[in-house]
């Protein structure tokens, strides 16, 4: 009987300790994390394989296995102006909120129109200015952290039938716009119809837009080159910005590592993502040429062009001081970091 007891006692030591040893590990499937991440970008684009799917193979590869995800691309769990709420309601741990402008419109500084010249540099400036400002200001006013965030290349104007070779020619279109870029195109005298991407070559098609704005590295992604002819290049219409949150709570309850390990895999996927956005950007428009009439801006055109678009910025500041947020400090601040980093327009 002691026998026994000693023998059970000594099973009992070896079992702990290999607990013991596998939780130190993370590797015991008690401490796996399996966290949530929605968004509403097909597989196939760019933003997805190199910037979602970037991110969760180094977060896993990271914590070593520790912490997996589960992936809902392409709208599956919900459309893409919901996630936000997704994320608020933890249906989901991670949500894309780049949609969610109504409530987070101060992140929309770097879409404006010139507010950068590359993806790279816009990725850099508006990352240092989220961690530094807009994450307090902002974010964490609705129970959200953001994990990363990309802007990508300069919108160009695409259109189907009409070729767009002036400002002038801008007027009186009808054009699919996304975030502040409403503005720039509302100056010209043109007619801004707000709609997310995946609703864009359905609006080509039924004729409820003469043309869309897109950068080159989203044309494939919506079929965009299949039923358009016509396009800009050198054009700084404004932009996008790509913005991944994590419910606060769900932050909260994470290990120090893991916290350590996403912010880590974040800051790389800015990184990696913006200069991979800029290359393929330019390889990109190469191939378009050949495809259908690209319309180059001068430099003169382009300082010509900008210069129309300079307005923007005041009503877009304007309407939200109105609405009660510090626009015009979000753009001071912003300007300031392009300064330090050696941007400066």
């Amino acid at each position: 009987m002691r026998k026994m007891t000693i023998l059970t006692l000594l099973l009992w030591s070896s079992l702990l300790i290999v607990s013991s040893c596998s939780q130190v590990d993370g590797k015991n499937n008690e401490d796996k994390i399996i966290l949530k991440i929605a968004d509403s970008l097909p597989t196939t684009n760019y933003l997805s394989s190199e910037g979602t799917v970037f991110f969760m193979k180094r977060v896993k590869e990271l914590t070593d296995g520790q912490v997996e995800f589960e992936h809902y691309p392409a709208e599956q769990i919900g459309k893409a102006s919901s996630y936000l709420d997704l994320t608020l309601s933890k249906t989901i741990d991670i949500g894309y909120t780049s949609y969610s402008t109504e409530r987070l419109p101060l992140t929309e500084v770097v879409t404006l129109p010139g507010a950068y010249n590359t993806a790279q540099e816009g990725s850099e400036v508006f990352w240092k200015l989220m961690q530094e400002y807009l994450t307090e200001e902002e974010y964490m006013k609705h129970n959200v952290r953001p994990i990363f965030a990309v802007a990508l290349p300069q919108y160009q104007y695409v259109t189907a039938n009409k070729p767009i070779r002036s400002l002038d020619d801008i007027n009186g279109t009808k054009a699919r716009v996304t975030g502040t870029m409403e503005f720039g195109f509302d100056l010209l005298g043109a007619s801004p119809v707000f709609m997310p991407a995946s609703e864009a070559y359905t609006a080509l098609e039924r004729g409820t837009v003469d043309g869309v704005t897109f950068p080159y590295t989203s044309f494939e992604a919506y079929q965009i080159e299949t039923i358009t002819n016509y396009t800009t290049k050198d054009a700084n219409f404004g932009s996008f910005v790509v913005v991944y949150a994590i419910n606060e709570e769900i932050y909260e309850s994470l290990p120090e590592s893991i916290k350590k390990a996403i912010k880590k895999a974040g800051d790389e996927t800015v990184e990696h993502l913006s200069k991979f956005l800029d290359d393929k950007n330019e390889e990109l428009a190469q191939k378009y040429k050949t495809e259908m009439e690209v319309y180059e801006l001068t430099e003169e055109e382009s300082a010509e062009w900008d210069k129309a678009f300079e307005p923007a910025w005041d009503r877009w500041a304007e309407d939200l001081e109105n609405r009660g947020f510090n626009a015009y400090e979000t753009i001071k601040r912003y300007r300031d970091i392009q300064e330090e980093l050696g941007y400066a327009q």
